[in-house]
């Protein structure tokens, strides 16, 4: 055991406990021990800020209420639990505070107000613990509570709907908290044990004071999940000691609430010795720029980077610890006189901090002389160095190797079994894997070196690859002031290969930083061939541009290391993990490795050191850790695409360079090997737990027995939940259009077919605007669905239960062959999911063992060929494992949903009221059976005739004209990304039917051939005879033996664009694929450039000008 972790001084409970498997996740999450007796949080410990908080809570409370969170339903009440439910531990008082809990529902917090009724000799304040969640709900009964003296402990813990994750919602504490005129308080500080004891002994005693409740909100997901070593921990006895001095001092005086703020922060620095205010400021002595941020998570992380700034640049932060009532004259006193700019840092749920600080100033007489600007993060922002040094640098000019520079840390002069070098390290693992476990090991092992101080924080991502975890751990010097967040990283380890088609993790490592990468298939030649020459390009690319390192875990050889002994056999993967960590983080420790195996696996764990070096001398032997050598023209690769990939018109970027051809975003959408999007440098935080293993399907049982439950359950329709609606898939945003003219623009025998396609909208409600997309629902080719039916044996008839393609909570009873016409894309290419999922039903073994394979990392490349090359769809595979043969019902379920398309609008409805156009092309290849392969949605539109019907919606978009008719427009379109702007012409036209003087238009366009390719090419030129388009720059790469390319065309134009652009402040869009975006900004910055010169200026960071026009709404982008 840890030396400083917290020792059991009562056995553990039992799985029958009050205190077993729903509160042992949150109290076994702390890899550094469990905290069972709240006494023993005292001096230094290894903890969460949240624990910190309970403790406290604990010594004051008579007794505690609590409200389930989301997360985890115990997230803020767990230790509490424990130590009043199970180890009954008494309290600062000498009492065992009793603990009820209850979920958050209109009425719960009726039984607050029962128990106060019952019990009016209680003279201090109740507790009540819960999640920012629950406070809506309790807001009415609350209101009848104004009188009662009550501190409510919040976590800001919610769950964000836009980002699919679990994030810190101050919004909605803080609204209730104004609306009721309860005071809130909040720590400024993540990594002072104090502060976090000290708000919540002030809230408690503010509720005493005003005889009502006050609210003590802290950060929810890193207050929960971070652990790290605390000093100076007020023990529970002197929590009470202080509390008790404070009421001492308590006046019988009726005060007003920014009265009693005022008093309690007086009597409690006077009884504690401390200067705590309701603003603190730190920073430069004289700032011009003052930041302004409530939250002790995101306070503290800017806090980190400003001290560090604040050395040779004139910016400061302002730590709001009251944010209401909000003193208005304390927090311009906060602010320092020199201050010319103030930026208030908010969530985009909602804040009203920005308000309040501009009020204050302006009442303060200082709004004249200071801005107020608001910096609005998501909800899921990740606030670590770098990205909180963007943030910085947006409104400030902040020297960047000030603020990240680091002093290269010689390894220890003194090497023994606890050493532990300095340094920030993450592990990237499924979700699912052993090696999460080995992670916590690792940091309690870094733990041991008295002289350092250790941070481990822990992330679940389930929304990718079914489910990925991140470790998170900084080991650094005692009283260093290093950020626990973690986004450059010395050492990375990676357990699957398959995590890097997620993540760009490499983004997340430091130059020079060492890279441990995990291969789980067996190995035929040599890692270098089997492995190494496999990994993705751009991983490689990136590893040596960044001149990092690569060792390979070989887990191949688990079997081989097992066999070492009969005591290490079944812990090789962990021991192997733990031995390729060491090596990188501190080679210097040689035969030391051995003690941390044993210091990593704690009493529990008997093993002789005799063992363990024999098997680190197999793994040497083994050669299991591999340093792979990097050659310097990796930074060069570029990917080699098969002919045969090339001719599926999905073509990679070098292809879509070459042939200057644009697809529609829709298409881009439909088929994985389009361009993909930038992938995410950090995890989102979806869940505090691994995802659970059992298949979910959204139904969780096939309810539908046949026509006769049907007719029951229309018989009694009460009792099983049936409503009789026409199309319940079709919220009130689908609209059903009818098709009114079909064209292809692109001659017949010509390979592509691009067509025109125009839907009557009369009378369904459709509106759109101009630069907005449509989605197109499209259904399954009826001769294919038909096929299906009979290949698998079905009744196309018969009725089966399916899950609404939209609400997963929707059940729909519909006929096979509807189900596999607008359900289910039986068509598509299935995922590893679907692998997996198939897999239990195949009942020949060699088929069950070939679709396992395919849904592990083993078989990451055979999958991705099956994918990339083979095109194989859900039917293929079906073919193929032939004893892989679910029941209808069931198959329907581990089948994708069909997802609409979205294709840009072609048309204004100021000119064509009831209709809407589309511009696309057939997406069509040929596969490695010979097979003709179609796009989805693209096919299925170009296959529809006059009069037919379908489902469509509205997608709103950036693609938007500038706010006054007279800026000049300049249009930049390849292939069919020419569509919007057919629609911004339209609109052109119309403001100038109403009388509006319209700017000039300028439209390039880029595609093969002129004779095949000139879209809507009469149009223009009409368009343009007229006097409405400008100029016309038609790039036709192929009609000419000098390749023209757009950006050709836009440079000889440039003296008028330069007098669009620059001078009448007109807006660039650019719509089509992405390949062409660095050379047309590249045009944008010489136009940019151009301007400057010509008016004897000299712009020193023209990319920056060009930047500031995205974030201005003038240089717009549309690609795909």
């Amino acid at each position: 055991m840890s030396p400083h972790a917290i020792p059991n001084g009562t056995k553990s409970p039992s799985p029958a406990s009050d205190a077993s498997a729903a509160s042992s996740h949150v109290v076994k999450a702390n890899p550094f021990g469990a905290s069972v007796d709240p006494h023993l949080l005292k001096n230094t410990a290894y903890t969460s800020p949240a624990t910190i908080i309970s403790q406290a809570v604990y010594a004051l409370s008579s007794t505690i209420f609590s409200y389930e969170t989301v997360g985890a339903a115990n997230l803020v009440d767990a230790h509490l639990q424990l130590w009043a439910s199970h180890f009954k531990r008494q309290n600062a008082v000498g009492v065992v505070p009793p603990f009820h809990r209850f979920e958050p529902r209109a009425g719960s917090a009726n039984a607050i107000l029962g128990y106060a009724a019952s019990n009016v000799s209680s003279t201090g304040p109740h507790t009540a613990v819960l999640g920012a969640n629950a406070l809506p709900y309790m807001q009415p009964t609350l209101a009848v509570a104004a009188k009662l003296p009550l501190s409510l402990n919040v976590s800001a813990i919610d769950f964000d709907e836009t980002t699919s994750s679990l994030v810190s919602n101050y919004a909605t504490p803080l609204a209730v908290a104004r609306n009721l005129g309860f005071p809130v308080i909040g720590p400024v500080d993540a990594h002072s044990a104090l502060e976090l004891q000290y708000t919540t002994v002030l809230s408690h005693f503010l509720a005493a004071l005003l005889k009502s409740p006050s609210l003590h909100v802290f950060d929810g997901p890193e207050f929960a999940r971070l652990f790290a070593k605390y000093e100076d921990i007020l023990s529970v006895a002197d929590v009470g000691r202080l509390y008790q001095q404070l009421v001492s001092s308590l006046a019988a005086n009726e005060l007003s609430l920014d009265q009693a703020v005022s008093t309690a922060f007086e009597v409690f620095n006077k009884v504690a010795g401390t200067n705590l205010k309701p603003f603190e400021y730190e920073g430069h002595a004289n700032p011009e720029t003052v930041f302004v941020a409530f939250g002790a998570n995101e306070a503290s992380e800017l806090s980190g980077v400003i001290s560090k700034a604040s050395t040779s640049a004139p910016v400061g932060l302002v730590k709001v610890r009251v944010p209401f009532p909000f003193n208005q004259e304390q927090f311009v006193a906060s602010v320092p006189s020199s201050a010319r700019k103030v930026v208030v840092v908010s969530a985009e749920n909602g804040s009203t901090l920005k308000a309040d600080v501009a009020a204050a100033l302006f009442l303060g007489g200082r709004f004249g002389s200071v801005s107020v600007e608001e910096f609005v993060h998501p909800a899921n922002f990740v606030w670590a160095p770098i990205p909180t040094l963007k943030v910085i640098s947006e409104y400030a000019s902040v020297d960047p190797a000030v603020v990240l520079a680091s002093q290269p840390t010689a390894p220890p002069a003194n090497i023994t079994a606890n050493t532990s070098p300095e340094g920030s390290f993450l592990f990237w693992t499924r979700d699912n894997s052993d090696i999460v476990e080995t992670c916590s090991k690792l940091a309690l092992s870094l733990s041991l070196d008295d002289s350092k101080t250790v941070s481990y924080r822990n992330k679940y991502d389930t929304s990718v690859a079914g489910g990925i975890a991140q470790a998170q751990v900084v080991s650094a010097a005692k009283n260093s002031t290093v950020s626990t967040s973690v986004d450059a990283a010395d050492v990375v380890l990676i357990e699957d290969v398959s995590i890097l088609n997620h993540y760009d993790i490499l983004a997340t490592a430091k130059p020079g930083a060492k890279i441990v990468l995990a291969n789980h298939k067996k190995i035929n030649n040599n890692i270098e061939q089997d492995f190494v020459e496999k990994l993705p390009l751009d991983f490689k690319r990136t590893l040596a541009k960044s001149r990092s390192s690569l060792t390979v875990i070989d887990f191949s050889l688990i079997e081989e290391l097992d066999a070492v002994s009969d005591s290490t056999k079944g812990f090789s993967a962990d021991f192997l993990t733990q031995v390729a960590f060491w090596r990188a983080a501190l080679p210097e420790l040689d035969g030391f490795i051995v003690n941390k195996l044993l210091q990593a696996n704690g009493n529990d764990f008997e093993l002789l050191a005799a063992v363990l070096d024999k098997f680190v001398a197999t793994v040497d032997e083994k050669n299991a850790l591999k340093e792979v050598e990097i050659p310097e023209e990796w930074v060069d690769l570029e990917e080699v695409v098969p002919e045969a990939q090339i001719e599926t018109e999905k073509v990679d970027e070098k292809a879509e360079k070459e042939d200057h051809n644009g697809d529609t975003k829709s298409e881009k959408e439909a088929e994985a090997e389009e361009e993909p999007e930038p992938l995410p440098f950090f995890p989102t935080e979806s869940s505090f737990f691994p995802n659970p293993r059992a298949e979910d399907t959204g139904a969780e049982d096939n309810f539908h027995k046949g026509k006769s439950d049907a007719a029951v359950k229309l018989a009694f329709p009460e009792a099983y939940g049936v409503t009789k609606d026409l199309r319940p898939d079709l919220p009130v945003k689908n609209f059903v259009v009818k098709v009114q003219e079909n064209k292809r623009l692109t001659p017949s025998e010509y390979s592509r077919n691009i067509f025109h396609i125009e839907f009557d909208v009369t009378g369904t409600g459709l509106k759109y605007e101009i630069g907005e997309a449509l989605g197109i629902h499209g259904r399954n080719n009826a001769d294919q669905v038909e096929s299906f039916l009979e290949f698998y044996g079905v009744d196309g008839d018969s009725l089966v239960e399916v899950t609404n393609k939209d609400d997963s909570s929707l059940l729909e009873i519909r006929s096979a062959r509807q189900a596999l016409t607008d359900n289910v894309d039986f068509l598509g290419k299935p995922p590893k999911r679907f692998y997996e999922s198939l897999a239990p039903y195949a009942t020949e073994e060699k088929e069950k063992a070939a679709l396992e394979n395919l849904a592990s990392g083993a078989g990451a490349e055979e999958l991705k060929k099956r994918q990339e090359v083979d095109f194989a769809s859900y039917v293929d595979i079906l073919e193929e494992f032939k004893s892989a043969r679910p029941a209808f019902e069931d198959l329907v379920k581990i089948i994708a949903p069909l997802k609409r398309r979205e294709y840009s609008i072609a048309s204004s409805q100021k000119m064509h009221p009831n209709s809407v156009h589309l511009l696309i092309v057939v997406v069509d290849w040929v596969d490695s059976k010979g097979r003709t392969r179609y796009g989805h949605c693209s096919k299925f539109l170009s296959d529809l005739r006059i009069g037919d019907e379908l489902v469509v919606s509205v997608k709103p978009s950036v693609m938007k004209l500038p706010k006054l008719p007279e800026q000049p427009i300049v249009m930049s379109g390849l292939g069919t990304g020419l569509a919007p702007f057919k629609a911004f012409i339209e609109e052109k036209i119309w403001q100038q039917e109403q009388g509006h003087k319209i700017g000039e238009i300028y439209l390039y366009m880029g595609s093969r051939h002129k004779k095949e390719e000139y879209l809507y090419g009469e149009l223009w030129e009409a368009y343009k005879d007229a006097g409405i388009l400008t100029h016309i720059g038609a790039a036709f790469s192929r009609d000419q033996p000098q390749k023209i390319y757009i950006q050709d065309k836009i440079r000889s134009s440039i003296e008028d664009l330069t007098d669009a652009i620059v001078k009448k402040e007109g807006s660039f869009y650019l719509c089509g694929p992405t390949w062409p975006v660095p050379d047309i900004t590249a045009c944008l910055e010489d136009i940019v450039k151009h301007g400057a010169e010509k008016a004897g200026q000299e712009i020193k960071d023209v990319a920056k000008v060009v930047e500031d026009m995205k974030e201005d709404g003038r240089y717009i982008l549309e690609v795909y």
